[in-house]
C-alpha cells in the first residue's frame, strides 16, 4: 500500500526547514570526503570548507530570518505550536531555539572533524564547550540582532534592548570561547620576553601594561594578541620563529595597542549597529515589500563593515611595524612561517575574504611588499627559516 501525503501537509515545515539542514548536510558530505581522501589531501579538503565557516552561520541566520518572516512564522506556530496557551512566548523561543540547534550541530561536527585531521587533543567535553561558546559569541546575538531590527522595523523601541543585549551576550561569550579554546593569560613578571617587549614599547612610544604567555595547550596555539594596554604571546613562537621575527610580531602587537584598535572596534560596532538602526527606524512603509532584501542588507551590511575595517586595521598595523623594524623582509618571512605553521592557506576565494577578520597571506604580504619597497623577485625566494 502506498501512502500519498499531499503537498500542503509537507510545505510548511519544509521550506522553513531547508536553511537548517543545509549546514548540517554539507558538513557531513565534506567530512566524508575529508576523511575518506588521501592523507596528503584530506586537511586541503576540510580546510577548503573550513574557509567558509563564518559565512556559513551569518548567511544561516540571515535566511532563518528570511524564511521565517516570509513563510515560517505562520507555518510553524500553526503545526507545532498551535496548543500552546501563548503564541507570541512559542514564536519567539522557536526563532530563537531551532536555528541555535542546528548551528550547533554544525559547529560540533566542525570540532570532531577538526580534531581528527588537525590530531589535535580535544575531548568530547572541549568540543561541546567551544561549541556552546561560539554560539554565544556569534550565532545568539545574530539572532538577537534580527529580533531588534524587527522591532524596530515596526516601530518598537524595545529593538534598541534586543541590540544593547546583543552585545553583551556577544562579549561575553568571546571571554568564554577564549577559554574554552585553551587561551590561559598569564602574566610575565619577569624574563628575557617581557623586557624585550617593554624595550619594544619604549622605543614604540607605547604604554604597555602587562606582558601575557599563553601555553599552546591542547589546541596547538602559535598566535600572538593584542589588548587595550597589553599584548600576549603564545609560549612556543621562540620555537619557529627568529628573534628579529619575533620582534616583528610584537611590534605589530603594539601597533594594536598605540593605534587604539581595541577601542575603535567598539566605536566602530556602536556607530554601525547605532545607524542602521536609525536607518530602518527611518524606512517609509513604501518599501516594505522589499522587506526581504532589507532584512539581508541589515544583517549582513554591518557585519562586512565591521570585517573590512578590522582587516585595514591589520595591514595598518603590520605597516607601523615594518616601520619600526625597517625590515619589510623579515616581516614577510614571519608571516609566512606562522600561516604554514597553522596551516591556513595563503589566499581564499573572494567572498570569504569578504567575511574575513584577516587579510589572507598573499594580501599582507603584497602590502608590506609594496610599502617596503621588496622587489618581485625577493618574495619568490622568501621561506620559513
Amino acid at each position: 500500500m502506498v501512502l500519498l501525503i499531499p503537498a500542503t501537509s509537507v510545505n510548511p515545515l519544509l521550506i522553513p526547514a531547508i536553511p537548517l539542514l543545509l549546514p548540517i548536510v554539507l558538513t557531513l558530505c565534506f567530512r566524508w570526503a575529508a576523511l575518506h581522501g588521501q592523507e596528503a589531501e584530506q586537511k586541503r579538503v576540510w580546510a577548503a570548507y573550513r574557509r567558509f565557516g563564518r559565512l556559513i552561520l551569518a548567511s544561516t541566520v540571515v535566511c532563518w530570518w528570511v524564511t521565517w518572516d516570509l513563510d515560517g512564522r505562520s507555518s510553524l506556530i500553526s503545526t507545532i505550536v498551535s496548543r500552546w496557551p501563548n503564541a507570541s512566548s512559542a514564536e519567539t523561543l522557536l526563532f530563537s531555539v531551532l536555528p541555535t540547534v542546528s548551528l550547533g550541530i554544525f559547529l560540533f561536527l566542525c570540532n570532531t572533524v577538526d580534531q581528527s585531521i588537525l590530531r589535535l587533543r580535544w575531548t568530547i567535553t572541549d568540543a561541546l564547550r567551544q561549541t556552546w561558546w561560539r554560539l554565544v559569541s556569534f550565532v545568539i546575538p545574530l539572532l538577537l540582532v534580527a529580533s531588534g531590527f524587527d522591532a524596530i522595523l515596526d516601530r518598537k523601541v524595545r529593538g534598541i534592548a534586543w541590540l544593547l543585549a546583543a552585545g553583551v551576550v556577544s562579549k561575553v561569550g568571546t571571554g568564554f570561547l577564549r577559554r574554552a579554546e585553551g587561551m590561559k593569560f598569564n602574566a610575565l613578571k619577569s624574563g628575557e620576553l617581557r623586557n624585550r617587549a617593554l624595550s619594544i614599547a619604549r622605543r614604540m612610544g607605547v604604554t604597555l601594561g602587562r606582558v601575557y604567555v599563553v601555553p599552546a595547550g591542547k589546541g596547538h596555539l602559535i598566535n600572538a594578541y593584542g589588548m587595550s594596554n597589553a599584548i600576549a604571546l603564545t609560549d612556543n613562537l621562540g620555537k619557529y620563529l627568529t628573534r628579529m621575527q619575533i620582534e616583528f610580531v610584537i611590534a605589530h602587537e603594539l601597533a594594536h595597542v598605540k593605534l587604539k584598535h581595541g577601542r575603535k572596534h567598539f566605536l566602530l560596532v556602536i556607530t554601525i549597529f547605532s545607524s542602521m538602526a536609525a536607518l530602518l527606524f527611518s524606512l517609509p512603509q513604501q518599501v516594505m515589500p522589499f522587506h526581504p532584501l532589507i532584512q539581508i542588507i541589515a544583517m549582513l551590511g554591518p557585519l562586512l563593515v565591521f570585517y573590512y575595517c578590522s582587516r585595514r586595521f591589520e595591514y595598518s598595523a603590520d605597516g607601523e611595524a615594518v616601520g619600526f623594524t625597517g625590515d619589510p623582509e623579515t616581516a614577510v618571512r614571519a608571516l609566512v612561517s606562522l600561516y604554514q605553521i597553522r596551516e591556513l592557506p595563503a589566499a581564499h576565494d573572494g567572498l570569504t575574504d569578504l567575511f574575513m577578520t584577516h587579510p589572507t597571506l598573499a594580501q599582507r604580504v603584497r602590502a608590506i611588499a609594496s610599502n617596503g619597497h621588496l622587489p618581485a623577485d625577493c618574495l619568490t625566494d622568501i621561506k620559513p627559516r
